[in-house]
């Protein structure tokens, strides 16, 4: 269930007044959303930083007069699709006649609608298909990718069923211009429904970017411990790849501090498939942003363990 939100313009109404709220804010009792939006510090807490980010968009929509059609990440979070990185604006449909504009942290921008503007939770948001478009038109590769990756496949908490590919080609071919349709066709050709979480999304379009071979996705390693999946795999190389996700979709407020049986279990697996003469890589989220040439980023751990590196794509 979304938090309630505290208005400034009804606080009179409610029996107090700006000035109050202002002080409740800064005593930490409320937090501020936005200019004259607030919620209590108690239900923020509590919050995770993708259910932090939903509550700003619901917040910035609630104080748009006209329609408020949220489009690319905006409309991703509100769908549950991963978006890496925080963005500062939350991204609306310029609707005609009007034409793109900023106004403060809300931006309109013009987008050619490739199906009709739908509902989820009771906000406008273009469609699934034509989110995930978006963000493989505009956005960097990398960005792009979980978002793909996660519509190929059913969303059982959602109820929502996965999409298939020419569908999404078919609906790329209606996208302006001709290289937004390419950078769209590129990253739904790599987009797969075997990666499972965002990290793992990420990380492949990483290792593809970074010349790496292609890795075998779930690959199940039948050891004396018992039958094991791994993120990654390359057989000709006799290599394991796994991402560490105990950061989900970035780092700072939203780690998760794994319990000590957790990573017992964690090592004992990764023993048990060590014994069946593999090589193991482990990543964060930390490790896959760094700079190629960092010692400690992706692609040098990759590096020292023999997987060969042709050239960057």
């Amino acid at each position: 269930m979304d938090p309630a939100f505290i208005y400034s313009a009804d606080a009179e109404t409610n029996g107090t007044d700006r000035r109050s709220l202002a002080l409740s804010c800064r005593s930490g009792k409320l937090v501020r959303l936005r200019p004259g939006v607030y919620m209590q510090a108690e239900d923020w807490r509590i919050l995770s930083p993708w259910e932090r980010e939903r509550a700003r968009i619901r917040a910035a929509v609630a104080q748009v007069p006209g329609q408020r059609i949220l489009i690319q990440q905006s409309a991703a979070i509100i769908w549950g699709l991963p978006v890496i990185g925080k963005s500062a604006e939350v991204l609306l449909l310029a609707v005609h006649p009007t034409h793109g504009r900023r106004r403060g942290d809300l931006r309109w921008a013009e987008r050619r609608l490739l199906e009709p503007v739908t509902a989820w939770d009771g906000l406008p948001v273009t469609s699934r298909a034509h989110t995930v478009l978006d963000m493989a038109a505009y956005l960097d590769f990398e960005r792009a990718v979980p978002a793909m990756d996660h519509v190929l496949r059913p969303d059982p908490v959602r109820g929502l069923p996965g999409l298939g590919k020419e569908h999404l080609r078919e609906l790329a071919e209606h996208l302006p211009g001709r290289p937004k349709q390419l950078r769209a066709r590129r990253v739904i050709d790599f987009a797969q429904a075997l990666s499972e979480s965002a990290g793992e999304s990420y990380s492949r379009a990483v290792l593809y970017r970074q010349g790496f071979p292609e890795p075998e996705l779930q690959h199940e390693f039948h050891t004396a411990a018992g039958r094991f999946r791994t993120d990654f795999y390359w057989p000709g190389h006799r290599l394991v790849g796994e991402f560490d996700g105990a950061v989900k979709y970035g780092s700072g407020k939203g780690s998760i501090a794994p319990s000590w049986d957790t990573l017992l279990r964690e090592k004992r697996r990764e023993d048990a498939i060590r014994a069946t003469g593999v090589g193991f890589v482990r990543w964060s989220w930390n490790d896959i942003t760094r700079p190629p040439q960092h010692p400690e980023g992706l692609v040098q751990r990759l590096v020292r363990a023999g997987l060969p590196r042709p050239g960057r794509r």
